[in-house]
């Protein structure tokens, strides 16, 4: 008789010496990919390195007399013009940039593949059972402990971590230091002039001199400012990336370095106006004339002028209100850009970099806004916030993330609006099996409420019947953008606050939780406990909550041993006047029957209220659904970096032959700073589009070439859940309307999530906080605020409150302040 029991044995040692064989072979490649992330980041920090010490040790510009001899000497030191200060500036400032930005995107992709190999290595633990909790270490960290976290006149940066203290203190003291050492230098060079010679000048000249070099290095010292801010207003840069910094925070970065470069363009300007005036050469403001290298000064006016009309029209008040005026006027960047080099085209090298890896971003964006995306659906829910549905091509799966965010345009909408891209968070998580794309607008400005209008008329007519649509169901989607790390599942205890649509992150990351303990059994997933804390200010706001099931997701996630914790303060008493209880249970609260209490004058205020309906677009079962194209600045990282280099190939290559053939006699027939300003933008545009061009469109070609070839099933599914039976009229859209009232009624019955629903109050903070604290002992509690910057601010400063940076015990908690708020 066969020995069953030692035969199981026997296999399940084998089985346990194969997965222990593979652990080793991949715990080898692991231990690669880590060594190779880390020797690309000293290459990235010496590159940094090397940037900074020019401004640090370098001297301005010896004036060679015989500079322009060496240039006429040979056309290897014009093609590129390496020699005398040109020279170190390209070794010192624009190759610096590009090696930092190439490595980026490997140290990007580096990271990726050490994740997924941990999250296979988790899984085989789990399998083994040897998932053992290892410790973490209690303690804040630079980028999430808010230093400053009050608001005031005296804080125009809001609350402020202290690497964005010490990112702002670097800058300056860097600025300062570079300023003040040549203007000390050059100080010293005059007074030892004129106490030489003192016979042969007047006690004004030396005066107006030291006004003269003073203005002057202003100026210079406004090119770091101005280089640098060409970075954070690339959405895809790959230097946010590396640094895991958001493009809708980094926002706010490239803000302050426009003020500060202002500022110093304004001294600049100002001490040169007063210099003129006290020499009576004011006319010489207004001319345009340049020789050689010599500056332009008009020029240097109109690129000021420009830069301060940009800045004044995008301050935060100007912005909310007059958004159309702001994006248009902001397009005077290139009116400054050109400029600056008709004023200074000295100047080039320090910024050129820069400026081309944010036309290279600006032409993937492009390809990638091209396509018109399909909407496969679109909601009109109880509040009037609007819900729209597209599909994602599995591709486009591993650069989304759960705090992604997306650009939108609907180029059908209005003739006057066709243009305009507008920014949204994602309320899907990427591993919903549905390969759908869900976003939620609140309609506040002109073009939400003008989406929300033509939604509405749509639905207007109450009927299943296919009717046409009054605008096309084709939207322009260019993303995403956001947050690549899920840095949320870190912490074992997730603290998320929301305010009205600020909520939208949010409920992204609450469908992605509960995706990952469907997925992952709680094993390999961190997060146990969830605590959300919702402000809106009607009842009907919930709907946007409501939006998001998790007994949809993963029914049975309390038994899995996840907590989801919901608050919902509602500070408009008045829309629940019926309701006598302050404090209700989620679980068992009938919130919109209380509406039907009203009098009768609230009923007539409420005549418009809107019903929820959903829209479909309807296409035969056969039709192709068109999903967002994977072409853009996060795309494939191999793409992206043979872009960058054939772009920048081709400027430099195109720029090296125009020195040698354009400019060919540098003493009798130099060109101007506006001529050889001309073939700078010439050559930017050769490089990044007749060069960079072709890679990308072999890139899209491919792309598009491997959708076809393999379509996802989940693809298919959403074409045939929302075709009709009609066939669909040529180049036109219908649609079919619903009213949702089966959900309507559903939710008068009870409302999916565990909590409490407090009517007429507004959350106390310290109190929270001190809940909490009490609560928990001992953990990193990561702390996700959506909301307004007074809502950020007091729960930064609680945050603050409750972190013992000193002194803290074992028990001691520290918890973790993110903003994932839109600084747009």
């Amino acid at each position: 008789m066969p020995d069953v029991h030692g035969d199981h044995v026997v296999n399940q040692q084998t089985t346990v010496r194969e997965m222990s064989e593979v652990m080793v072979s991949q715990g080898r490649q692991l231990l690669l990919l880590r060594l190779a992330k880390h020797v690309l980041i000293s290459i990235i920090l010496s590159a940094s390195l090397l940037w900074v010490s020019w401004w640090l040790v370098s001297s301005e510009p010896i004036k060679d007399p015989k500079y322009l001899d060496r240039i006429e000497g040979g056309k290897l030191s014009r093609f590129l013009r390496v020699d005398g200060k040109y020279g170190l500036i390209i070794m010192y400032q624009a190759m610096p940039v590009l090696v930092i930005a190439i490595l980026s995107l490997g140290v990007v992709e580096l990271r990726k593949k050490i994740g997924r190999f941990l999250d296979c290595d988790n899984q085989r633990k789990m399998k083994m059972g040897n998932v053992n909790p290892s410790e973490e270490v209690v303690r804040p960290t630079f980028s999430t402990y808010p230093l400053l976290a009050r608001l005031g006149w005296w804080n125009p940066f809001g609350v402020l971590t202290v690497a964005e203290v010490l990112m702002i203190v670097g800058i300056l003291l860097l600025v300062l230091y570079s300023f003040g050492r040549l203007v000390h230098l050059d100080f010293k060079t005059i007074e030892e002039r004129y106490r030489a010679d003192p016979v042969g000048q007047t006690l004004r000249a030396p005066i107006l001199r030291k006004l003269d070099t003073a203005a002057e290095h202003l100026g210079r010292a406004a090119i770091i400012p101005f280089a640098l801010l060409w970075i954070p207003v690339s959405r895809g840069s790959p230097i946010l990336r590396l640094l895991n910094i958001p493009f809708e925070h980094a926002v706010k970065y490239h803000i302050w370095l426009a003020t500060f470069t202002l500022v110093l363009l304004t001294g600049h300007s100002v001490s040169y106006i007063i210099y003129y005036c006290r020499l009576d050469t004011a006319y010489k403001i207004f001319d345009w004339v340049t020789e050689r290298e010599r500056c332009s000064l008009v020029a240097g006016f109109i690129a000021w002028i420009s830069g301060l009309l940009m800045w004044s029209t995008s301050l935060s008040y100007f912005r909310r209100r007059w958004y159309e005026m702001f994006f248009g006027i902001h397009h005077l960047y290139i009116v400054f850009f050109l400029f600056w080099m008709y004023h200074a085209f000295w100047t080039i090298h320090f910024f050129i970099l820069p400026i081309l890896l944010f036309v290279i971003d600006r032409l993937l964006r492009m390809v990638q806004s091209r396509r018109s995306v399909d909407v496969l659906s679109a909601k009109v829910l109880k509040s009037g916030a609007i819900q729209l549905y597209f599909p994602i091509d599995p591709q486009e799966i591993q650069a989304y993330h759960a705090l992604s965010s997306w650009y939108l345009r609907f180029p059908s909408l209005s003739r006057t609006m066709k243009l305009q891209w507008h920014f949204f968070s994602v309320t899907s998580a990427p591993s919903d099996e549905t390969m759908q794309l869900s976003i939620i607008i609140k309609p506040l400005g002109k073009w939400t409420c003008a989406l929300q209008r033509r939604l509405l008329m749509a639905a207007g007519a109450r009927s299943n019947q296919p009717r046409k649509c009054p605008f096309s169901f084709k939207a322009g989607v260019e993303g995403p953008y956001g947050d690549e790390t899920d840095f949320y599942v870190r912490y074992n205890t997730v603290v998320l606050i929301g305010g009205g649509i600020g909520v939208t992150p949010l409920l992204a990351i609450l469908s992605d939780v509960l995706h990952r303990t469907r997925a992952t059994q709680m094993n390999a997933s961190q997060t146990r406990s969830i605590h959300l804390y919702h402000c809106i200010r009607k009842v009907e706001e919930l709907c946007v909550l409501n939006s998001v099931n998790p007994n949809d997701i993963c029914p049975e996630y309390e038994k899995l041993g996840l907590r989801i914790c919901v608050s919902v303060y509602v500070t408009n008493s008045s829309s629940t006047t019926g309701c006598k209880d302050r404090e209700i249970d989620l679980k068992t609260a009938n919130y919109l029957s209380a509406k039907n209490d009203r009098n009768e004058t609230e009923r007539t205020e409420d005549e418009n209220c809107i019903s929820a309906v959903t829209i479909h677009a309807n296409r035969s079962v056969n039709s192709p659904v068109e999903t967002i194209s994977t072409v853009g600045p996060k795309g494939k990282y191999s793409w992206v970096a043979a872009t960058m280099l054939a772009s920048i190939a081709g400027f430099y290559i195109s720029w090296g032959l125009s020195n040698v053939y354009i400019v060919k006699n540098i003493r009798n027939n130099f060109p101007t700073n506006y001529n050889r300003a001309h073939i700078v933008i010439g050559c930017i545009i050769f490089g990044t589009f007749l060069l960079g061009g072709p890679v990308v469109m072999l890139w899209w070609l491919m792309g598009k070439r491997l959708s076809v070839s393999s379509p996802s099933p989940n693809l298919r599914k959403v074409n045939i859940a929302t075709a009709s039976p009609l066939e669909t009229q040529a180049q036109e859209y219908y649609c079919a309307t619903e009213t949702d009232i089966d959900q309507e009624s559903s939710e008068q019955q009870c409302l999916p999530w565990n909590g409490k629903l407090h009517i007429g109050d507004r959350p106390v903070w310290s109190d929270i906080f001190d809940s909490l604290e009490k609560e928990y002992n001992g953990q990193n509690i990561g702390v996700l605020v959506s909301g307004s910057e007074s809502m950020q601010a007091d729960v930064a400063s609680e945050c603050q409150k409750h972190t013992k940076v000193l002194g803290a015990s074992s028990l001691s908690n520290v918890f973790h302040y993110h903003s994932v708020s839109f600084e747009l």
